[in-house]
């Protein structure tokens, strides 16, 4: 599977924003700053820890 890794990385960064600012969840801010240094393997992990469904980024 070739997963869209840049769709992926803005995907799960959006979602630490909405957590940050639609929540209250000023912590999401700084895991976002993980998610920009992230590589890609990394990346698939924090998103499978979400939930997120690595089929919608298959290119």
């Amino acid at each position: 599977m070739i997963i869209d890794i840049e769709k992926l990385r803005e995907d799960l960064r959006q979602d630490c924003f909405g957590a940050c600012f639609g929540a209250g969840f000023g912590g999401a801010l700084f895991e976002s700053f993980d998610i920009e240094r992230a590589d890609d393997e990394e990346l698939i992990k924090m998103a499978l820890q979400k939930g997120f469904d690595l089929s919608r980024y298959e290119e």
